[in-house]
């Protein structure tokens, strides 16, 4: 599937590079992107068959220029959280996943450190979170158990030959950055920027946003904050 990239972000241990190369094979993925990961002698004799894919993997440098070129960036928790941490609330689970990134552009899925998962400014950055559903006594999987799980879902998702135009995280960046000007000129409430602008980015993440509707987003709030100014003078 050429339309998701698997992206490890700064793994510390090389097998479970190999690992996840070897799942991705198996499911018939093909692109898989190292951030800052740790890859070794270990890491291809892990991936067996898959050694091409680690041979092959795209290095990220700036992993949120990277991700300014995806339609739908997904990251991937082992913990659960409330409203008050709704960073990483889980909003999704693996079956509604594919319902979402069906035929939805490119699609980055996001697997974080071993020891403490995606940091919170990267989790800001994605559109959707999701969760397997594990127990209560154990709830944090392996990454490459949790790799394998999330993958398999998401290979029984048949991507369009002809995908639609959909918007880029980059697209919805600047959209964001708009929105974020016009509740400054309005006088919302810095205490509630933050979250508010995550709020929009996970709705814009789950609608499948087509290029062409947020461009005429962001015209709404550039003619609004064209209005606040002259009303200003």
């Amino acid at each position: 599937m050429e339309n998701v990239y698997i992206v490890l972000v700064e793994l510390k241990i090389p097998e479970n590079i190999g690992f996840i190369a070897r799942l991705a094979k198996n499911f018939g993925f093909k692109n898989l992107c190292l951030y800052n990961c740790k890859v070794s002698d270990e890491s291809y004799t892990t991936a067996m068959h898959a050694s091409d894919l680690v041979e092959n993997a795209i290095i990220i440098e700036d992993l949120f220029s990277f991700l300014d070129s995806m339609n739908v960036v997904i990251g991937t928790t082992g913990i659960s959280a409330g409203d008050y941490k709704y960073l990483r609330k889980p909003i999704i689970t693996p079956e509604e996943m594919c319902e979402i990134t069906e035929r939805a552009g490119k699609v980055a899925v996001l697997f974080g450190r071993e020891d403490y998962g995606l940091l919170n400014e990267e989790l800001e950055r994605c559109h959707l979170i999701v969760k397997i559903p594990t127990s209560d006594e154990y709830p944090v999987m392996n990454v490459s158990h949790a790799a394998a799980i999330i993958l398999y879902f998401l290979s029984k998702v048949r991507f369009s030959k002809h995908p639609e135009r959909f918007a880029t995280s980059e697209q919805i960046e600047v959209f964001l950055s708009n929105l974020k000007e016009m509740l400054k000129r309005v006088q919302y409430p810095p205490h509630r920027m933050r979250r508010t602008v995550i709020v929009f980015r996970r709705v814009l993440g789950r609608a499948k946003i087509r290029e062409f509707e947020i461009l005429t987003l962001n015209g709404i709030i550039r003619k609004t904050l064209s209005f606040i100014e002259r009303m200003c003078k």
